[in-house]
C-alpha cells in the first residue's frame, strides 16, 4: 500500500471504472473529470489517498484504494474504500479501512463511510469493525420518455440561470443556509463553489436560480450534464430554498425548473440523490417519474485521536 501520485491518475481511473458503482460517489469515467474531482481544495490526494498494489508477472497492479476527505468545520472525515482483488480480498479491505480510519482520526473525532446496497461484503465488514448505520440515502433515476414539468413560479418570484461569478457569494450563502440542518452537510467557501463551477464540463448557467421581488436569491438548483456509457446524462445536484422563504411552493418550483433545464439540453436520463427521510423532496421527484435505483447506507464511527 502506498500514497497516490499524480502519475497514477490513469491507473486510478481504470480501477474506478472496473470497480463500478460503490460508496456515495459516482466517480467520473474520464481521466480529466477525475483529476478535477481530486483537485477540489479539501481533497489533497497525495496525502489523503492510498493505493493497494498486488504484484503481477510484469509489474504491480493497483487493486484497491482508500480516500479520506476531511471536513474539520463539522468535526468529521468522510472515508471511501474499494478493491477488486481476487485473492486476499478481506485482508486488503482491512488494510485499506485501517489506514483510512487512522488517517481520518488525525483530522476529526468522527468518521462517516458509505456503502451501496450491493456492497454486502463491505457492509458486513465495516459493521464487524465497529461502525454503525446512521442514515440511508436513495439514488433516484428518471424513467424513459421524459416530459417537461409545469414549473409554476409563485407570484412575485422570477427564475433564471446564473449569469456570472459575481453571484458566487450569494449562491454560497444560500447553499450553506439551505443545508445547514442536513445530515453530513459541510458548509462551503466561495473558493470551493468556484472550483466546482469552473471544473471541466461544468457551466455557470447550469445553476438555476429563483429571486424574490426584491432581487434576493431564495432558491437554487445545481444541475450537471455528462457522458456515460455512450449516453448524455443529467444530474440534479444541490437543490435548496432559504429557510425563511419556505412554505410558498418554491421547493417544487425550483426542482421542476432544474428538471426542465436538463430536458432542454437533450439528455437521455436524469439522476439525483435524496435523503430517505426527506419526504417532501421524494414526493416531488416521484411525481416527475423518478424511482429508486439503489440505496446508500451511511456508517459512523467515533475515533480515538
Amino acid at each position: 500500500m502506498r500514497n497516490f501520485e499524480w502519475s497514477d491518475i490513469k491507473a486510478l481511473s481504470r480501477l474506478l471504472n472496473d470497480v463500478g458503482t460503490h460508496g456515495h460517489r459516482d466517480w467520473p469515467e474520464s481521466v480529466e473529470a477525475l483529476r478535477a474531482d481530486l483537485e477540489y481544495p479539501r481533497v489533497r490526494p497525495e496525502e489523503n489517498l492510498v493505493l493497494a498494489e498486488i504484484a503481477s508477472e510484469n509489474d504491480a497492479e493497483i487493486a484497491g484504494y482508500a480516500i479520506v476527505e476531511p471536513e474539520q468545520n463539522i468535526g468529521r472525515s468522510v472515508v471511501g474504500i474499494a478493491n477488486i482483488a481476487e485473492k486476499n480480498r478481506a485482508d486488503i479491505t482491512g488494510m485499506l479501512l485501517d489506514w483510512a480510519t487512522n488517517r481520518a482520526a488525525e483530522f476529526a473525532p468522527l468518521a462517516h463511510l458509505a456503502t451501496r446496497d450491493h456492497e454486502t461484503g463491505l457492509s458486513e465488514y465495516v459493521e464487524r469493525s465497529g461502525w454503525g448505520r446512521v442514515r440511508k440515502y436513495l439514488k433516484l433515476g428518471s424513467e424513459p420518455n421524459l416530459v417537461a414539468a409545469p414549473a409554476l413560479i409563485p407570484p412575485g418570484f422570477t427564475v433564471r440561470t446564473m449569469l456570472g461569478l459575481d453571484e458566487l457569494p450569494e449562491l454560497t450563502d444560500l447553499q450553506n443556509e439551505s443545508f445547514k440542518a442536513h445530515f453530513g452537510f459541510s458548509p462551503n467557501t466561495v473558493d470551493e463553489i468556484k472550483a466546482r463551477l469552473l471544473a471541466p464540463g461544468a457551466r455557470i448557467d447550469d445553476v438555476v436560480l429563483i429571486h424574490d421581488s426584491g432581487e434576493r436569491l431564495v432558491a437554487y438548483c445545481w444541475t450537471q450534464t455528462y457522458e456515460r456509457a455512450g449516453s448524455k446524462r443529467g444530474r440534479i445536484g444541490m437543490t435548496g430554498v432559504l429557510p425563511d422563504a419556505r412554505g410558498q411552493g418554491l421547493g417544487r418550483a425550483i426542482a421542476e425548473s432544474g428538471f426542465n433545464h436538463l430536458l432542454g439540453q437533450g439528455i437521455d436520463a436524469i439522476e439525483l440523490d435524496v435523503d430517505s427521510t426527506n419526504a417532501p423532496a421524494i414526493k416531488i421527484y416521484s411525481s416527475l417519474g423518478f424511482t429508486t435505483r439503489s440505496e446508500v447506507d451511511w456508517w459512523e464511527k467515533l475515533l480515538q485521536r
